[in-house]
């Protein structure tokens, strides 16, 4: 499936990329002096002859087993790196993870790191300043940013690199291997800004060697192999081809030994050729093949081995896949624990798994296996892609998303009698300040409806939306605010709303002026203290002495710098 046309932000032609070995140090000279009569080099070819396309807001990922040549093809696309031959064309900005710590120095702090950076990418000192809260926010790291590199994890350092890359608003994005680095929920946030990026048109060149990863970012894959493109197709048919390369590293078929056409799919298969899948179907509940059964039915999937080599305790097994190729389910008759003795050859293994069908409606494939042990990885005798294709039925008219299908009994009713609000807030987020400065980021996550932070330091405020809450302490007998009201010439007062959950606090009337005003509201004694969430509603109002002018219909909100509560 390449992709051609004119319209291409990526262009790769003809790439080769050789380097010569010697086997000492002076045969290098020697080579050079005899005009290379003598000393000659042994020559790697690190990718040969490597050609594609990658049109503009397409996302391509790129797949191979260790050594096949990704990396050194990235580095020749972002010129880290010269081609013995051939042509990279890129046009617009691009922005690249490659291998951790690229571009960083180890003496600097994060945060000198992230101007650095910033820069190699494109980005001018207008640019970095503008963008450093968004660059600092994204990485979580503010604690450590005066910190010298050396001291962050691996972690640390590809927070600090991804951020500064998903700051730049690139035209292409090249994303590397190092988001294996770190934990599960940068990760996750990583993957979201990918998704966010290629959903606003950027193309991206994404390499993982997981395939959740490549089916979920990626609508077409490329597979290299000992440095040649192999393949060229959806990210699910790439896969199947790369995991039977990796089924093939034990053994000495050659590589994609077996295809043909059956049912119209195209099945793949590799292995030793020990012994053969000859069969797979998907059987009723009265035993009969079926091609489409209801979710939550019964039903039995048989795969059928032919051995043409003795082999003592093989194991059948099968994958479910869904449509974009994820795993679903899979089981195999060593992990079943499932005796399956030494059949000899022309004997032949029939295997049966019967289970409930509990997955969601959509179409799905099985991928059957023959191999020792419990993994396919180390001896495979057969390993067949797309060996049956079927469809799940919606069970009945009750709509549901993914691929499990589950039919859960719900039931609901009121939570605990009497459960003060207050304890409940403090058990949900734990301990709350009795002091909310409105321009400090710590706690950003216990704030919504506010505008984004201006001024700095001390000065620093947020603009309120009409509507706008944070979580505070209520303590002692008061709430303070520290607040202002500018508004446009012409505009009336505006109602500052202050309440809690089932009480309001208070209403304050703010004019329009620059000054930044301390305003007090006396706490009512039926309020609980403790943890609360504060609402803050903004109002226009006017007096009789104001008919000449309507009410604010923008909703501008109010300046607020600090809220506090106190004895």
């Amino acid at each position: 499936m390449s992709s051609d046309g004119a319209s291409s932000s990526l262009s790769v032609t003809g790439l080769w990329k050789t380097f010569a070995f010697y086997r000492h140090p002076l045969h290098r000279l020697a080579y050079w002096a005899s005009r290379g009569r003598r000393g000659a080099p042994e020559l790697f070819h690190a990718l040969r002859d490597v050609s594609f396309r990658l049109p503009r807001g397409t996302s391509t990922g790129i797949i191979g087993v260790n050594g096949a040549g990704k990396s050194t093809l990235l580095k020749i696309i972002t010129g880290t790196l010269e081609p013995t031959r051939g042509t990279v064309e890129l046009e617009g900005r691009i922005a690249s993870l490659l291998e951790l710590g690229t571009g960083f120095h180890p003496m600097f702090t994060g945060r000198q790191n992230i101007v650095y950076n910033a820069r190699f990418l494109g980005l001018s000192d207008e640019e970095i300043q503008a963008r450093l809260p968004e660059i600092e926010a994204f990485s979580e790291l503010a604690e450590f940013l005066e910190r010298p590199l050396r001291t962050y994890s691996s972690g640390m350092q590809v927070r600090l690199a991804f951020a500064v890359a998903a700051s730049v608003s690139p035209d292409v994005l090249i994303v590397d291997e190092v988001l294996a680095v770190g934990d599960a929920y940068f990760q996750q946030k990583c993957i979201r800004r990918i998704r966010d990026f290629r959903d606003r048109g950027v193309t991206i060149l994404f390499v993982s060697h997981e395939p959740g990863a490549v089916t979920a970012l990626c609508d077409r894959a490329l597979l290299l192999h000992q440095g040649a493109l192999v393949d060229d197709d959806t990210p699910a048919r790439v896969l199947e081809q790369y995991n039977a390369l990796i089924a093939r590293k034990a053994v000495e078929s050659p590589y994609f030994a077996a295809e043909k056409r059956k049912t119209g799919t195209s099945v793949r298969r590799s292995g030793s050729f020990d012994a053969l899948v000859t069969d797979v179907q998907l059987l009723g509940e009265d035993g009969t093949p079926v091609r489409a059964v209801l979710a939550g039915a019964e039903v039995t999937f048989l795969v059928r081995v032919l051995f043409l080599v003795e082999k003592a305790d093989p194991t059948i097994g099968l994958v479910i896949r869904d449509r974009l190729g994820n795993d679903v389910y899979g089981t195999n008759t060593y992990h079943q624990r499932i005796a399956t003795g030494t059949p000899a050859a022309g004997d032949t293994l029939e295997a049966r798994f019967k289970l409930r069908l509990d997955i969601g409606a959509g179409e799905y494939a099985v991928s059957a296996a023959v191999h020792s042990s419990g993994v396919h990885l180390a001896d495979s005798y057969d390993w067949v892609d797309g060996a049956l294709v079927f469809r799940v039925l919606a069970a009945d008219d009750r709509p549901a998303i993914g691929v499990a299908h589950l039919r859960p009994e719900v039931a609901v009713a009121s939570g605990i009698p009497g459960s003060p609000v207050a304890s409940a807030i403090g058990a949900a987020l734990g301990d709350l300040p009795a002091a909310v400065a409105t321009g400090d980021d710590g706690g950003a996550l216990l704030r919504t409806g506010w505008h984004a932070v201006e001024g700095t330091g001390a000065d620093a405020f947020r603009w309120t939306r009409d509507e706008s809450s944070v979580f505070l302490d209520l303590r002692g007998s008061r709430l303070c605010f520290e607040v202002g009201a500018s508004r446009p010439a012409g505009s009336g007062a505006v109602e500052l709303v202050v309440s809690t959950v089932g009480h309001e606090l208070g209403r304050v009337e703010l004019q329009p002026d620059t000054r930044w005003h301390e305003v007090t509201l006396p706490l009512p004694a039926d309020v609980p203290r403790g943890p609360a969430r504060l609402r803050l509603a903004v109002r226009p109002c006017w007096r009789p002495a104001d008919t000449g002018h309507s009410a604010d219909s923008r909703l501008l909100g109010v300046r607020v710098r600090r809220i506090w509560s106190s004895a």
